[in-house]
């Protein structure tokens, strides 16, 4: 007790030195969300689904994780958790007996005032709370309900009358607002349910094709820690295993600025509310968990986006593409909509035991009638959708502070996939990473969430090295260097090829008004070099290069300024360089005894042309996300107001607007817009009982 007491103490003290106060310890849960997903979203090369990503956050806002009865792989879900972190975290509580306060966790190794600062709205200390195991627990239970509306101001061509000479010409079926709804129930503890509708602009609305409202439905409903049964899923949900080199349906984001974050955190079967119309599967499934062996084994079958070619080989129908935009507004769009069936069945087991964790994966995906009409040279050797099995097994291990992890697997009848890294901790001040990967040609997964610098985990070998170093005081430094090759041809490169990235960042931190980043990035592929002059394209390297300076400091408690200028250079062969530039100055307001929060920005880019251009994230209304490519000439500007009616009651409104300098019309074909500027508005509200 004398010794706790003492900790507590000590604890007091550090609170003074980091310069937090019991105001601090409680941030603006969707500011801070907004934060992480904006690291997220800047350090990661790929598409992400955000939304996916955000859900986990928003419901530990709601329903905060007990610190002491948590476990690794609820921590887990905290994606801006480094494992380190997840561990340390652990490793305090269980020597300390549990926490009395939050302010321990200024105590916990590997946690500065900003990790802390992050973790707050997603964590309590409470007494453990004993379950009877035998049915979900419906105490506490919240529904939560956003209804939103989005729209250009001006109004493409897709939205006006056919001319007169030409009657026929396609327009969009539906009007240019698009209509997003979603409801949710979730107790504490044990059960979640909900639905999401969502209608983009252009699509019919309670009529035309659509008569029955929105154009995608998505249901859910997830039971949860019911005696032996672990997680039941029925309607839409996701599988995650392994590393996702076997199978992973949900969101994920790989190789980022961060190397520490390269080893995937599957969470099994779990629900999905996301408005991807794509990333998800359709059906049930389960887990059991039984000692210490869990088994998992689900089904899915849906109706995919599919163009057909008016052919058949072998009685089949021959599918020209997938589409995967989700998008129904033109007759062509609406004739491919939901045209072909897709089943994916599977299942996991695996075994804990002591510090390994070990499982095997096994998932079968069928499309019906698959045939492509006119094959591609660089997809020679990828397997057949029809009945595609894969099979994998992984493992993770802990050794001291170290980490190791990795997953072999095989399309049956065809290749292999193999991935493997760790984790290393030398130095509380320093940590290590590193991941290798070789996917042969003709290994293919229908869903893959593995690393890889590729489309998918294929064609592909590479080794990845980072560190993560904190030299001094409010000094952090993180870097990466990655190698890879391609041994066969590959969409847009007519030859074997290779390349190799770097990223290098260093960001200082003193306090949790301020910080300051500067991060340099450089790559190198090899692609066609497009010559009208060639009859065949000549394989050559092109690089692009990235400088980014970025500042945020709050002088007060009520403001938060941000900044940010950002260079690109893009160069192929010997030809001349392009060059970008985007320079942007962020405002958020959130007045102390005013129930409104602001947000303004405003931004000057200038580049050569597309392949300088330069993605930024946008705060944006709750459960949508913004991350538009500037490019061009031009500025940008942006207003986001957030007003609580009451504790019950929000209201959201964003107004967007870009101007082209050098522009007369923006777009093409059907999203033609006359003149130089494209405005967008959004209208949400979220009622939460």
């Amino acid at each position: 007790m004398i010794a706790r007491r003492v900790g507590l103490l000590v604890a007091m003290f550090a609170l003074s030195l980091f310069g937090l106060s019991a105001q601090d310890l409680q941030p603006d849960p969707q500011s801070i969300i907004s934060t992480i997903l904006e690291d997220v979203a800047a350090s990661s090369e790929e598409e992400i689904d955000l939304d996916a990503l955000s859900v986990d956050l928003l419901f530990f806002v709601d329903n905060p994780i007990n610190l002491n009865a948590t476990s690794y792989e609820e921590l887990s879900r905290l994606i801006f958790l480094t494992d380190f972190q997840i561990q340390s975290l652990l490793d305090y509580i269980e020597s300390s007996g549990g926490m009395i306060t939050l302010y321990e966790l200024q105590l916990v190794m590997g946690f500065d005032y900003d990790d802390v600062f992050k973790i707050l709205p997603f964590v309590s200390v409470s007494k453990v709370e004993k379950s009877t195991g035998k049915f979900p627990s419906f105490k506490y239970g919240k529904h939560d309900i956003i209804m939103r509306g989005r729209s250009n101001i001006e109004t493409p061509v897709g939205y006006t009358s056919p001319p007169i000479d030409n009657l026929d010409a396609t327009r969009y079926e539906g009007n240019k607002i698009g209509l997003y709804t979603r409801y949710s129930y979730k107790t504490r503890r044990g059960f979640q349910a909900g639905f999401v509708g969502e209608k983009d602009p252009g699509e019919a609305f309670f009529r035309g094709t659509n008569p029955y409202g929105f154009d995608h439905y998505s249901i859910h409903l997830q039971v949860s820690d019911v005696g032996m049964l672990k997680t039941a899923v029925a309607g839409d949900f996701n599988a995650e295993f392994g590393q996702g080199l076997t199978l992973w349906s949900g969101a994920s984001f790989g190789k980022s600025s961060d190397p520490m974050n390269i080893r995937k955190r599957a969470r099994g079967l779990s629900r999905s509310s996301s408005t991807n119309e794509n990333l998800f599967l359709r059906g049930g499934g389960a887990t059991v968990k039984l000692g210490a062996f869990e088994v998992s084994a689900f089904g899915s079958y849906k109706k995919i986006d599919a163009n057909f070619s008016d052919s058949t080989i072998d009685g089949l129908d021959v599918i020209t593409s997938l589409p995967t935009s989700g998008l129904h507004r033109t007759p062509s769009e609406i004739a491919n909509k939901k045209t072909l069936n897709e089943m994916v069945v599977g299942g996991n087991a695996n075994v804990s035991w002591r510090k390994i964790r070990a499982g095997v994966t096994v998932s079968m995906a069928d499309l019906e009638g698959i045939h492509n009409s006119a094959p591609q040279l660089y997809k020679s050797f990828e397997p057949s959708l029809d009945n595609r099995v894969n099979i994998g097994a992984d493992a993770t291990y802990s050794l001291g502070n170290n980490l190791l992890f990795g997953e072999v697997a095989k399309t049956l009848g065809n290749g292999m996939g193999i991935i493997a890294g760790g984790l290393f901790r030398v130095h509380p001040l320093l940590n290590l990473s590193l991941l290798a990967r070789s996917y042969q040609k003709d290994y293919s997964t229908y869903y893959t969430a593995a690393i890889a610098e590729g489309t998918g985990a294929a064609n592909e070998n590479g080794v990845l090295v980072g560190l993560s170093f904190k030299p001094i005081k409010y000094w952090q430094l993180v870097a990466y260097a990655d190698y890879y090759r391609f041994p066969w041809l590959r969409f847009g490169v007519n030859s074997p090829s290779r390349g190799h990235d770097y990223s290098v960042e260093a960001k200082y931190s003193p306090s949790s008004s301020l910080t300051f980043s500067i991060r340099y990035r450089f790559k190198e592929k090899e692609s066609n070099l497009s010559v009208d002059t060639f009859v065949v394209n000549n394989v050559v390297p092109y690089q692009k290069q990235a400088l980014r300076f970025h500042l945020s400091y709050s002088p007060s408690k009520t403001i938060t300024l941000k900044n940010r200028v950002e260079l690109s250079m893009y160069s192929i062969d010997s030809s001349e360089p392009e060059r970008g530039v985007v320079v942007y100055q962020d405002v958020s307001y959130k007045p102390s005894n005013f129930p409104l929060a602001l947000t303004a920005r405003f931004a000057v880019f200038d580049t050569e042309s597309w392949n300088t251009r330069i993605y930024a994230y946008e705060s944006d209304v709750l459960y949508y996300f913004s991350i538009p490519a500037y490019y061009s000439k031009g500025t940008r500007a942006y207003l986001l107001a957030k007003y609580e009616v009451s504790r019950n009651l929000e209201l959201w409104f964003r107004i967007a607007q870009t101007f082209y300098a050098n522009e007369t019309s923006l777009g093409t074909g059907l999203d033609e817009i006359e003149g130089s500027t494209r405005t967008d508005i959004r209208l949400q509200l979220r009622l939460k009982l």
